[in-house]
């Protein structure tokens, strides 16, 4: 009976020794082989508590852990919202291999004020690190915007590890492990994503300067001004990237520009988007609330001085939800009740970033969860924000555009503005040049004369003389919709799907053909006529394809009449199915070919058909050399612009078999 008494009083007394040893209570231990050394959360196997008061020496700690209730995190991120509390987590590492791992213990939430970092060792030696938001950078492990703590496990040791968060904004804490090899490229991979992000919102910031310089637009002004308070400053604080690039010596500059730069934030969207909008003339009394709610970020600035850091964070976190919300009924207001298209864009550009932003503010809240999505979704919204707000801009451009030629309709153009969009025109012009031939190809047996007269500074019309093998040449013809900067840009698209296409066609149909294809249902929904011609002057041959375009005229000095070739094809960007058939047909010396778009068919109208009148013509002077004929429409065209621009864009290309 005694030796039973004494075996159970040892036990008691082991398993009360077992259990002062367990310093992290309720939680297992993590094998550091378990995810190969690569980045894991610990919060399957992590404790924590709170405290009001903030303790800093290690034996208060472990008294807490011993004398306080411990929660266990249960897999979820721990995150609590915005709190005075200072909060304790513990977990437990084991090196289950047979060499020393350094590993990296870190925090990627980058917006916490103080982290104290410990790691008890086996032999009860204890590592120290403080770090946080106001303390120094270099106090962190390694460079890296969050929070890092390096420790070096003995082969088949257990270290067990407490992990202080005290912080002036939200509590969130998605404590991660990994060997530091891992963590390297991990860090690698996060400033990769990070410079992605900044790239793309200074890439636009740019463009939308140099585009207010070229439109004088206030409105990409106020834009430019937005993406640099908004996607560039405040992105930059709100992930602890200002003390990376630029402040590792100044914590404290670092801490307080944060809500200086939240409150720039939404100051910034105020003019923006009235001016995007267009709010005072589309809607005068959402206008009015706009000015009025452009006070309150106002005052929260001029009291930074003089308020503490919490609530006024707080605040702000409640003013962002609301102005998204105010912002997105605006936006919908203007876009589907006073149809203004350009806010559509604004609409769906603050739809992604109200998803983005709220998703952020609830979980720095604590009522969502820490995870991939709502630790980045704030920024990938902004990016893809930014992204259709450079699209909205484009088309507020293009609507206010059509608006202002309404009304020059009926009042004198103001200067400035068309100074700034001739030079628009002139980029617009100098793209177009360079997608015409800048020297005509020279065959032995051939003379060619070419003219092109836009009817304004940018016309719609292309063609293209390409030397295809030895003895052929291809040539190409075509009548884009339109004038100005969109004719321009379509004609750059159809030169690409050109140039594209003669690697591997070698007859005019299939030219045709593959630039329908590469074409259709990416033009803007716009149609284009065209015409494709193979000249073999070895074999003496002439082939031919349209796809809805003026004939050709062939004709020589022989002629009784003017042969007029034009195969049958649909319109190229009607349907991707599009066939177009050939037509082939000899030549001889002397032959003249002329191809050309329907302007010129407007300098020969005087009552009736401008084609018959310009058939007749030529047959008058068939035996004329192409020099001589080009003389002739260059006369016609100069009579005609005595009586009046003309209505439509004039090309044409004239050959001559020699």
């Amino acid at each position: 009976m005694k030796q039973t008494l004494t075996i159970i009083l040892l036990c008691l007394f082991h398993t009360m020794l077992g259990a002062e040893e367990k310093l992290c209570p309720k939680v297992d231990t993590f094998p550091i082989s378990t995810n190969q050394g690569k980045p894991f959360d610990v919060s399957p196997r992590l404790a924590f508590l709170s405290v009001d008061e903030p303790i800093n020496t290690f034996p208060e700690i472990l008294n807490q852990f011993k004398t306080n209730q411990v929660a266990l995190a249960n897999g979820v991120i721990p995150n609590f919202g915005n709190t005075a509390k200072q909060f304790w987590f513990c977990f437990v590492l084991h090196n289950d291999v047979n060499h020393n791992k350094r590993t990296i213990s870190f925090i990627k939430y980058p917006l916490l004020d103080e982290v104290q970092f410990y790691a008890l060792r086996e032999s009860g030696e204890i590592k120290q690190n403080i770090q946080g938001r106001r303390f120094p950078f270099q106090n962190r492990d390694k460079d890296y915007r969050g929070f890092s703590f390096a420790t070096e496990l003995l082969p088949s040791e257990t270290v067990t590890y407490f992990v202080g968060i005290k912080t002036d904004s939200s509590v969130s804490v998605p404590l991660m492990v990994a060997e530091e090899k891992h963590f390297d490229s991990y860090e690698s991979l996060d400033t990769l994503m990070q410079g992605m992000f900044f790239g793309i919102v200074c890439v636009m910031s740019l463009y939308n300067l140099f585009v207010y310089f070229m439109v004088k637009d206030k409105a990409y002004l106020y834009y430019v001004n937005y993406l640099i308070l908004a996607a560039i400053l405040f992105q930059l604080s709100l992930q602890g990237l200002l003390p990376v690039l630029f402040f590792p010596d100044s914590p404290e500059l670092v801490y307080n520009a944060h809500n200086f730069l939240y409150f720039l934030f939404l100051l910034s969207c105020f003019p923006m988007s009235i001016t995007f909008m267009n709010l005072k003339e589309n809607a005068p009394f959402l206008y009015k609330g706009f000015m009025g709610l452009s006070v309150i970020p106002m005052v929260c600035l001029a009291l930074l001085p003089f308020l503490p850091y919490r609530p006024l964070n707080q605040f702000g976190d409640s003013l962002s939800s609301f102005l998204a919300f105010y912002a997105l009924f605006v936006s919908y207001y203007v876009s589907f009740v006073k149809k203004f298209p350009p806010a559509r864009f604004y609409f769906f550009g603050y739809f992604m970033l109200i998803v983005g932003g709220l998703t952020t503010v609830l979980k720095y809240m604590g009522f969502f969860p820490v995870n991939v999505f709502t630790e980045n979704a704030f920024q990938a919204a902004m990016a893809l924000e930014v992204l259709l707000m450079a699209f909205g801009l484009g088309d507020r451009i293009s609507v206010v555009q059509k608006e202002k030629e309404r009304i020059q309709l009926k009042a004198e153009i103001n200067k400035q503005k068309l100074i700034a969009y001739g030079k628009e025109l002139k980029l617009a012009q100098k793209l177009q040049e360079s997608t015409l031939p800048q020297i005509l190809p020279k065959f032995p047996g051939l003379s060619i004369k070419t003219g092109y007269f836009p009817a304004s500074l940018v016309g719609g019309d292309f063609y293209d003389l390409t030397v295809y093998g030895k003895q052929q040449i291809c040539g190409l013809i075509a009548d884009v919709t339109g004038h100005g900067v969109p004719a321009a840009i379509e004609a750059a698209m159809l030169k690409i799907a050109y140039m594209q296409t003669l690697a591997f066609a070698n007859k005019p149909g299939k030219v045709l053909e593959s630039i329908n294809q590469a074409l259709a249902g990416n033009y803007k929904n716009q149609f284009l006529t065209a015409s494709a011609i193979f000249i073999d002057l070895e074999q003496k041959v002439l082939k031919v394809a349209n796809a809805g375009h003026p004939a050709l005229y062939k004709f020589n000095d022989e002629s009784k009449s003017i042969d007029v070739i034009r195969p049958k094809g649909k319109l190229i960007g009607y349907s991707k199915e599009g066939l177009y058939s050939e037509e082939v047909h000899s030549i001889r010396k002397g032959d003249k070919l002329l191809l050309f778009t329907d302007g010129i068919w407007d300098l020969w109208e005087n009552g009736d058909s401008g084609e018959e009148a310009l058939l007749a013509w030529l047959l008058q002077r068939k035996g004329e050399s192409v020099e001589s004929l080009y003389g002739g429409i260059d006369e016609h065209i100069r009579l005609r612009n005595k009586e009046g621009p003309a209505d439509d864009d004039i090309t044409f290309i004239l050959f001559e078999i020699t």
